[in-house]
């Protein structure tokens, strides 16, 4: 792997983004939000019209639905869908503080994004060793 520590955090979860979400047509935008509500990596181009906004909202979900689980051993949060009318957002975590959002059209196959969200998770921690 090399040194890589030279390479910016956000260009490393930039091209990993790219590899894996790059030609989805039903993909809207990925982003890497930090848990307390940042966005730190995404399109700008791509993402919803309030971007602060739509991090925020990433980030109280997501805690709300982690602080809320019944075993906090056991029970670890995988992923969260919100469905829309004509959209969904996809939220999975990529670090203890980071993670991972996509808005799709609302067609979009889960099983298939998901699968897509968790090989950025696992890229990512192989080339960012200290986000594991």
């Amino acid at each position: 792997m090399g040194l890589q520590s030279a390479k910016p955090v956000e260009s490393v979860l930039d091209d990993i983004i790219k590899a894996e979400f790059q030609n989805q047509p039903m993909v809207e935008s990925v982003s890497v939000v930090s848990k307390s509500g940042l966005i730190i990596t995404g399109e700008p181009s791509k993402l919803p019209s309030k971007p602060e906004m739509f991090s925020a909202m990433v980030s109280v979900i997501f805690t709300s639905a982690e602080s809320c689980r019944s075993d906090t051993k056991k029970d670890k949060l995988d992923h969260i869908i919100g469905v829309y009318k004509t959209k969904k957002i996809f939220v999975q975590e990529l670090s203890s503080s980071l993670m991972v959002a996509v808005t799709t059209e609302k067609d979009a196959k889960d099983d298939e994004i998901l699968r897509r969200i968790q090989n950025v998770v696992n890229k990512t921690k192989e080339e960012l060793i200290w986000l594991r």
